[in-house]
């Protein structure tokens, strides 16, 4: 198992995701349920574990950090979860996880290296089975409204979007909720009013609400479908006034008249649950959802991370999740408007309806929209394709936003940004096989102090990599190793300013951003002089701790334009440098932060 991922990312182009897509179709037709869960499976594992590209921080530190943190004490805990925005929810599957991997390795014997490399598969396992749930779903909820025709183009979409390949498999909160938000709408009763459906319905949005709290607004949006199958206006007004009472006990929004008790009541359960775990962790009574709007909204800390223009999810957002289904997206939606059937005017209402609500902030990602892709998708199979003109082929149609499709997942999956994980993997690889350190330790041969601290440090925008999540010591067997040997790291932080006032927060600088600012006058600061070989001897003086000041790291991990900053001053090149490039990586073709740009390189002590 060691160096699996390392391995498929390797083999990546082999990859024919056309070929894929098609078998797909034909296979929805004639097998069981069960049967295209676990084809699709296989099709979202080869997806998630040959990803070796970048796409965003949270990715990891919103989800696997702090469940390395409570295995192992290592990973980072950032501000959100000091603060109490955050479900532990989610980050507890991964928990999980860790806790079945290590159990495993320690009763198998096997390696540290073996270990750590299975910590990072493992994770993309949860999220190939996530994905290929969402992707079935997309396929069953139009099956059930419009049959098995439109079921199976809806799949087809959801397997052979770009974005899903990109994205759908990485350990994002948003992927976990778009996939709750596809299976609690399989179960809405879009057609005929059933209890039990509702029932699941319920559930699913009670846990998507949990894992984030914005997705009540998909319930806000999908609540008067019901309302309009009350006969009576005097109904329709009990209704709400029971929708406004149930609103706090039940994050679903739904009539009570038309809501089981056992609906509610579960509801109520699992909000409760959570917020006791929550509690647990954050050692004082939390609902993350209400700290999250705190900070967030009120107190705009979010904008500390980025503004983007009001129109952005139009403009950028809704393009980015369609890719090459753009054009047949939109006329989709458009026809949808229009359409006679309530559940088709419904699904269009609500892809429009969230990003509009969303327009209110300032800060705004695509991914915070990416539970309507699968709506999307629905909406392109039951309403796009058969408006479609009859002299239009729909396999040709198909057949080229498919070919657009794969281009772009090609690129974004296994191209642009992949240096950054390269450099970890590697980094992670290093450290366990650098060293004859661990033989000794088996034969008895160690002694303590032989070995100083593999340490390792990010001189580059804060989150720029994934972090100790994928730089895994040792299990909790090899003691030892991890005693004689620990991976070390550090990078330049971006805590927000939480604690200032909001008209005061415009002289406020990052950790980062002072790096930035003045390189050089940071860099004295934060260590002891530049490492550099004494005169006539080949060993590195890199200092000896002044008090607040950090050494230089065994490893330094830069881009190409960061290291433009700082070559000079660490004298790079010269036959006097304590440092010398023992790695570079390809990172991407263009950046659209130039902190960014070039390739990611790693500086090794001489």
């Amino acid at each position: 198992m060691a160096n699996l991922q390392v391995h498929l990312e390797e083999e990546h182009p082999q990859i024919d995701t056309s070929s894929m897509c098609s078998g797909l179709m034909s296979s929805f037709a004639t097998n069981s349920t069960f049967l295209i869960f676990l084809l699709v499976l296989g099709i979202r594992l080869l997806n998630a574990l040959t990803v070796a590209t970048f796409f965003q921080p949270d990715e990891y530190f919103q989800s696997l950090e702090l469940a390395a943190d409570w295995r192992r004490s290592l990973g980072y805990v950032t501000w959100e979860w000091k603060h109490g925005l955050r479900s532990t929810l989610y980050p507890r599957i991964f928990h999980f996880v860790y806790y079945i991997v290590d159990s495993a390795s320690e009763k198998l014997n096997l390696s540290p290296a073996t270990n750590a490399e299975l910590l990072v598969v493992g994770p993309k396992v949860i999220g190939a089975i996530t994905a290929a749930v969402g992707d079935v779903y997309t396929g069953l909820l139009a099956k059930k409204i419009w049959g098995e025709q439109a079921g199976r183009y809806a799949l087809l979409f959801s397997v052979c979007s770009a974005w899903n390949w990109y994205c759908s498999t990485r350990t994002f909160s948003n992927c976990l909720e778009t996939t709750l938000t596809i299976v609690g709408m399989t179960y809405w009763p879009w057609k005929h009013y059933s209890s039990s459906d509702l029932f699941l319905a319920s559930i699913f949005a009670a846990v998507s609400f949990t894992v984030r709290p914005t997705n009540g607004l998909i319930s806000w949006a999908i609540g008067p479908l019901l309302l309009q199958r009350l006969p009576a206006f005097t109904q329709r007004v009990s209704a709400v006034l029971q929708i406004s009472i149930a609103r706090y006990f039940d994050p679903n929004f739904l009539p009570i008249s038309h809501v089981s008790n056992s609906a509610v009541s579960t509801s109520g359960l699992i909000l409760l649950l959570n917020a006791l775990l929550d509690s647990y962790f954050y050692r004082r009574i939390t609902f993350p959802f209400i700290e999250f709007y705190r900070l967030n909204v009120t107190q705009s800390i979010s904008e500390f991370y980025g503004v983007s223009p009001w129109h952005y999810y139009y403009s950028q957002g809704l393009p980015l999740l369609l890719t090459g289904y753009l054009p047949l997206a939109l006329f989709s939606l458009y026809r949808g408007f229009f359409s006679s059937s309530l559940a088709e005017k419904h699904l269009a209402l609500i892809a429009n309806v969230v990003p509009l609500a969303f327009m209110i902030t300032k800060h705004k990602e695509v991914r915070f929209i990416y539970p309507l892709l699968p709506i999307l998708h629905v909406l392109m199979a039951v309403v796009g394709l058969p408006s479609l003109p009859p002299k239009w082929k729909k396999s040709l149609v198909i057949a080229a936003m498919v070919g657009l499709n794969i281009p772009i997942a090609y690129y974004t999956t296994y191209v642009h940004q992949r240096g950054v994980v390269d450099a970890v993997n590697w980094l992670r690889i290093e450290h366990y096989n650098s060293t004859s350190l661990l033989d000794k330790i088996e034969t008895g041969k160690f002694k303590s102090g032989e070995k100083t601290a593999a340490r390792v440090g990010f001189l580059m925008p804060c989150h720029s990599t994934p972090f100790i999540s994928y730089m895994w010591e040792a299990g909790a067997r090899n003691r030892s190793w991890v005693a004689a040997q620990p991976l070390s790291a550090w990078f330049l932080t971006c805590e927000p300013p939480i604690d200032i006032r909001v008209e005061d927060r415009g002289a406020y600088l990052d950790e980062a951003d002072q790096f930035y600012a003045n390189t050089t006058s940071f860099l004295m600061k934060k260590f002891v002089s530049p490492p550099i070989l004494t005169p006539g001897e080949w060993e590195v003086v890199r200092g000896t701790g002044a008090t607040g000041r950090e050494l230089w790291p065994d490893k330094l991990v830069t881009f190409g334009a960061t290291a433009a900053l700082v070559e000079d001053y660490l004298r790079i090149g010269k036959p006097e440098a304590g440092y010398k490039e023992c790695q570079r990586f390809f990172n991407s073709h263009w950046h659209d932060d130039d902190r960014r740009k070039g390739d990611v390189i790693v500086w090794c002590l001489k």
